[in-house]
């Protein structure tokens, strides 16, 4: 039997999903999702996933607002980042803009991932992401905790 626990770059994967046909898996159950992949006497530990509300568009924030009730309901965790308000310059006609961007996601992801091998929370861990930001994050883990596993090291079910 192993623990695991579920780490889901909110952002990542949601942008993942926008192109089709794979937009249906929007309200993606990841508690669900992780279920269906461990073996039937793995334990999951925690799925925890990790995401920013965007404040500025009303009808989005009230969306993604639902979406987190729906994920907590369903036993996810979710940490939140923010988003910093910045202003870029147009590299076509050289006018600054207004734009946003979220932070702290990648570095709360690297903290808990590690936090939690630490704390010996799981022997596995599966991280829904493809943010190459998080590899020292992994790296780290494996050197502190070498015990740990990730998803690649684990045989996969089918």
């Amino acid at each position: 039997m192993s623990r695991y626990c579920i780490y889901i770059d909110g952002f990542n994967v949601y942008y993942a999903l926008q192109e089709k046909p794979y937009k249906k898996y929007k309200w993606l159950n990841y508690r669900k999702l992780a279920e269906s992949v461990i073996g039937k006497n793995d334990r999951i530990m925690g799925v925890f996933y990790f995401t920013a509300i965007v404040r500025w568009k009303q009808d989005n924030a009230i969306r993604h607002k639902n979406y987190i009730r729906a994920l907590r309901w369903a036993g996810v965790d979710t940490i939140e980042g923010r988003f910093l308000e910045k202003k870029v310059r147009c590299h076509q006609c050289h006018r600054f803009y207004k734009t946003h961007e979220e932070k702290r996601t990648d570095v709360n992801i690297a903290i808990k991932l590690l936090g939690d091998a630490i704390d010996d929370l799981y022997d596995k861990a599966l991280i829904l992401s493809a943010d190459s930001d998080l590899i020292p994050a992994i790296q780290a883990v494996r050197k502190y905790a070498p015990d740990k596993k990730n998803w690649r090291d684990v045989p996969h079910r089918t």
